[in-house]
């Protein structure tokens, strides 16, 4: 007996940590271009609209431009079905290169922002996307080349 309530107990530990928020959550992959070119090294933020629940997501694109959504603080996979504004910043340094994904201008003297700045701003971005019921691949473009490397 004692032992069937200490694993009752630690499976309602285990919802309550987190990860048993009660959101569905559907797997989101994507491509971010920008002038009609794959963006290497950038981070892409999915900020979830008035109507959408959850912390929207965070991805890295590699060097093709792919990126996976991962939930913004607790890691949990894919985000919420919904409208997303959508951010992207990719930092580089003095010749053009992107810097890894923890890199901090503070640390890093010269390196700039080489996407636009309409693009970064968490209110302003022009950029937006669906995440449909099912999740699956979408294509978020930046109509302009940027600056630095590719």
């Amino acid at each position: 007996m004692r032992r069937l309530w200490f694993a009752a107990a630690a499976a309602m530990l285990a919802a309550a940590g987190g990860c048993g928020d009660g959101l569905k959550r559907v797997s989101v992959q994507g491509k971010l271009t920008a002038g009609g070119q794959p963006l290497a090294g950038a981070t892409v933020q999915f900020i979830p609209s008035n109507a959408v629940a959850g912390e929207g997501g965070i991805g890295r694109t590699d060097a093709d431009g792919a990126f996976t959504l991962t939930g913004s603080r607790n890691g949990a996979k894919g985000v919420v079905p919904g409208q997303y504004k959508v951010r992207v910043s990719r930092l580089v340094a003095r010749d053009g290169t992107a810097l890894p994904p923890d890199a901090k201008q503070a640390d890093n003297p010269g390196c700039r922002e080489s996407v636009p700045a309409k693009y970064t701003s968490v209110d302003g971005s022009p950029l937006n996307a669906t995440v449909p019921e099912a999740g699956g691949a979408l294509t978020i473009e930046i109509p302009e080349p940027l600056a630095g490397k590719k």
